[in-house]
């Protein structure tokens, strides 16, 4: 069986509460101490096997009535079994039930079934052995501690048999009161003195034996007498059990003029106990919509009002804008820089472009006009001195060598003076002729440097290096730069007259001073829009509240109208009636079982009793007893007769001393037979309980050592690892050296006893297969023994769901799953 739901509707300080176990293996509930862990494991118990509702003094984890007056006391607990048949029970009491344990109702599958069906799965266990075997808390480990090591050492070894410690206490009872009956070498002991006095006597009947004819004749007689009177005997006997059942009948109509009242009294009521928990949860629920409706409406009204944020969404809508003047704006600033580096360039690579500046377009047209008609400036070329000196010189020379060889040659001296004379006079000419074309040519050039001189001065620039196409084209691209840039200024001017107005409508919306760079804007813009988001999460959640009360007082309709149609299941107008008619049924419900334990009394009566008057039956009982008295009168005599001879047979033993010393024997071996039963049924049964706590655990001890060495592994951090259960048990350290478990110190006997009884859990799971409840029994151990718990956690849960109840936060961590929580001090815990 696999627990699912736990459902509290009163029990101790628990009410209306609700766990759904997450997981069919493991679970782990969290809380302070007092918190409601104990109260739980004591629901669960009590639920399953009955309240513990008496005025003496409860076992622990027993007693736990709600300490508020409420009604009613309990709740139910959902199982499910191997094959997904849910089974829920539901255990409750209410002031006036007198069964003190509760009513239980057991559902599978929502259908009311008998209690067998849960049950018979359980092996018909009750409550006290699913205590000792599946709960485990400081209560158990105290009760262990308070044993004698002896006595420790018997529960561990007979812990394989069910209430072992029972049968223990009882085998040492049967056990002593044996002893105290017989022994084999003593004389005070009942039976010892018995069996002496016995032989005296049989010696005593011995002589007395020659006497006993005569007591056997009497003794017939007798015997007829007595036949004879116990004839009579039965006759009146029969007369008297006929007297008795009519004064039997004659006294049951006082109860059945009782059940005729009561019967008059109980009146069909239209009441449902599902009905009724319902309406009082609907109505719990309305009560506690109502004070969540309140709180809302308490935050709805602490809101401030929302403000009309129209111009300053308007005006965020302007960031992507101001955002793109800002990459304008540096991509002109950029753009400005570029220009005037390109314009000082332009300067720099051309210095008549100053000059050039100053014109206008039709100066520089005029200037280009002028330049073209500018003469090409030729330089005057002077005369080639040289060649004709050469031709003086050479006809010099010619003349020179001619005179001579006139001398000498004659006609050869004459050509050569001839020619020399040519020759001389040709460079005389042409030395003339250069000297007036030079004198021309010096003339022409300074008429084109004035040419020149007047350009230069009229427009400051030398025409002899200015290259004019050159310069009108940078000019050109100079003024195209500056009108780029004046373009570049405009747009600057215009950005900054637009940062300007937004800052003014900023400032207007923030109401505070604002500068117009970008910086600011975006700053301002960013206040804007957290000032319009909080704007907008007031009124999210101003709406959010509103959806929440609509909704919420929706739902306090709904539950209205449930609460109604609930009420009107069972025709009652208001809880008010609806408690009164509880109380009634409560009323009604203990008339019916008033009436039915009376018709179960009469019930062999009942049909008579219907049928019977009053005086016929007076005048019936008279009529037996005159037939008593007739037969006592009989018996009377019949008995007077019987002692006279019994008297004769009295006088005759005394006498004889036979039958006196035969009378005194059998009833001294009476005694003696009795003392020996007595001594054998104690003795027999204190060995028999010893057999079957020795049979129980041979047949469940050695499959428990399995399971309970690798137990008591993890319990004692690894320093026992080993158990063997031979002629005794004994348990391996580490190191390797046996123990035996009497030799071990109690906390390791005690943590022994703690893993054989999880061993003993998991041997009977095929037949007994319920939660195990651990609370807080690790509540001593240090944390790396904590470490060891999870490993025994895990181990344990692969077959019996275990439900952990601790305090320890560093248990749960180490477990490492999402407990369920107790919060102490709250309603529910």
């Amino acid at each position: 069986m696999r627990l699912k739901k736990i459902k509290f509707i009163n029990f101790g300080q628990l009410s209306n509460l609700t766990f759904n176990l997450p997981s069919p293996e493991l679970n782990v509930f969290f809380g302070e101490n007092e918190a409601g862990k104990s109260t739980t494991v004591a629901f669960i118990k009590q639920v399953m096997f009955g309240f513990y509702l008496r005025s003496n003094s409860s076992p622990f984890f027993e007693d736990y009535k709600p300490l508020a007056h409420v009604s009613p006391m309990g709740g139910s607990l959902f199982f499910e079994d191997e094959h997904g048949s849910e089974f829920e029970l539901e255990r409750l009491w209410a002031k006036g039930d007198k069964t003190k344990r509760g009513i239980l109702t057991v559902k599978k599958d929502g259908q009311v079934v008998p209690e067998s069906l849960f049950y018979d799965q359980l092996q018909k266990i009750d409550g006290n052995f699913y205590a000792d075997s599946f709960i485990f808390n400081q209560e158990m480990l105290g009760q262990v501690a308070s044993l004698s090591q002896a006595d420790l050492l018997e529960r561990i070894y007979y812990l394989g048999a069910a209430d072992s410690g029972k049968l223990l206490a009882l085998r040492d009872d049967f056990a002593k009161e044996a002893g105290q009956l017989f022994k084999k070498t003593g004389k005070k002991p009942q039976v010892n003195q018995l069996l002496k006095k016995v032989s005296a006597k049989r010696e005593a009947v011995a002589e007395a034996e020659d006497e006993y004819q005569d007591y056997e004749s009497l003794e017939a007689e007798l015997t007829a007498k007595q036949t004879s009177l116990k004839q009579v005997q039965e006759q009146l006997a029969a007369e008297q059990k006929e007297q008795s059942q009519l004064a039997n009948l004659q006294k049951s109509f006082q109860s059945y003029h009782k059940l005729q009242e009561l019967e008059a009294e109980v009146k069909p009521l239209k009441f449902t106990s599902s009905n009724y928990q319902e309406a009082q949860s609907l109505q719990a629920q309305g009560k506690n919509l109502q004070a969540n409706l309140a709180n809302l409406e308490k935050q709805a009204a602490s809101l401030a009002s929302a403000e009309d944020l129209t111009a300053e969404k308007q005006l965020l809508q302007k960031r992507p804008e101001l955002l793109q003047w800002q990459s304008e704006y540096q991509a002109d600033l950029q753009k400005e820089k570029q220009l005037k580096n390109e314009e000082q360039q332009l300067l720099t690579l051309n210095p008549d472009l100053a000059a050039g500046l100053k014109l206008s377009q039709a100066d520089l047209q005029t200037l280009a006009s002028d330049y073209r008609a500018l003469p090409e400036k030729a330089g005057v070329t002077a005369p080639t001195k040289s060649n004709n000196n050469l031709f003086l010189l050479i006809g010099a020379v010619i003349a020179v060598v001619g005179l001579i060889l006139l001398f000498t040659s004659g006609i050869t001296g004459l050509i050569l003076l001839i020619a020399g004379v040519a020759v001389a006079g040709y460079g005389f000419y042409q030395n003339k002729n250069q000297a007036q074309v030079v004198q021309e040519a010096q003339k022409a050039q300074k008429q084109v440097e004035q040419q020149y001189q007047s350009f230069q001065k009229k427009y400051g620039l030398d025409p002899a290096s200015l290259s004019v196409d050159n310069l009108i084209n940078q000019v050109s691209q100079y003024r195209m730069k500056q009108q780029a840039l004046e373009a570049n200024n405009e747009q600057l001017t215009q950005i900054e007259t637009k940062c300007g107005q937004l800052a003014a409508k900023l400032e207007e919306a923030l109401n505070e001073p604002l500068k117009a760079d970008f910086n600011s804007l975006l700053a301002a813009m960013t206040e804007l829009d957290d000032r319009i988001s909080r704007s907008q999460q007031v009124a999210e959640r101003k709406a959010s509240l509103a959806f929440n009360l609509k909704q919420g007082q929706q739902e306090l309709k709904e539950l209205g109208l449930k609460l109604k149609a609930v009420l009107a299941k069972d025709q009652v107008k208001d809880m008010t009636e609806y408690d009164q008619r509880y109380q009634g049924s409560l009323a009604q419900a203990k008339l019916q079982a008033q009436v039915a334990s009376l018709q179960y009394n009469l019930h062999d009566d009942l049909a008579q009793l219907k049928q019977v008057d009053p005086a016929s039956l007076k005048e019936k009982l008279a009529q037996v007893a005159s037939k008593i008295a007739t037969e006592q009168e009989k018996v009377n005599q019949l008995q007077q007769e019987a002692a006279q001879v019994q008297v004769k047979l009295t006088n005759l033993a005394d006498s004889s001393n036979v039958f006196a010393a035969k009378q005194d024997l059998a009833n001294t071996q009476t005694r003696l037979m009795q003392a020996s039963q007595e001594y054998l049924a104690n003795l027999l049964a204190s060995k028999w309980i010893g057999r079957a706590l020795d049979l129980a655990s041979n047949e469940r001890f050695p499959k428990m050592l399995k399971a309970a060495k690798e137990y008591l592994q993890l319990l004692t951090g690894g320093r026992y690892v080993d158990l063997e259960l031979d002629k005794k048990l004994t348990v391996t350290r580490f190191d390797g050296k046996k123990r035996e478990v009497k030799y071990l110190s109690r906390g390791t006997a005690e943590q022994l006893y703690f893993a054989l009884k999880l061993a003993f859990v998991e041997q009977i799971k095929d037949q007994i297969n319920l939660p195990i409840l651990i609370d807080d029994s690790f509540v001593n151990f240090d944390d790396q023994r904590v470490g060891y718990i999870k490993q025994l956690l895990q181990k344990i849960s692969a077959n019996n769901q275990v439900l952990i109840f601790t305090a320890q936060r560093n248990l749960v961590d180490e477990i490492g799953i999402e407990p369920m929580f107790f919060e102490k001090g709250t309603p529910n815990a």
